[in-house]
């Protein structure tokens, strides 16, 4: 591994480490930390309906072959459900909404 590569990697680590507020698991994996986010959205039906989106962050090299659709990320130990398009920007990282698809919320 390149020098560069392998700083790039710590860098993950720490990131991880330091700003994670919840732990994933891709495919039953070794656990690692994400950045997990809920916003209220208002607006349907006039303002009548609220809605809570849930956002994860996370850098993709802990999650091969993650896409749009894919149930095999796990948050706090509740699985979910990739509900849009997993970009990840220059760094690695990707941020995109999920739905938990069992039991309670396991909000931040």
């Amino acid at each position: 591994m390149s020098s560069f590569a392998h700083r790039v990697q710590r860098m993950h680590r720490s990131v991880e480490r330091v700003l994670a507020n919840a732990v994933g698991a891709w495919n039953d994996g070794d656990p690692f930390g994400v950045l997990l986010d809920q916003e209220l959205e208002d607006g349907f039906m006039d303002g009548s309906v609220t809605a809570v989106r849930k956002t994860v962050s996370l850098c993709v090299v802990n999650t091969p072959g993650i896409a749009e659709g894919s149930k095999a990320l796990h948050i706090n130990g509740q699985p979910c459900r990739i509900t849009g398009p997993v970009v990840p920007d220059a760094g690695g990282w990707a941020t995109f909404p999920i739905v938990f698809t069992e039991g309670a919320d396991a909000g931040p």
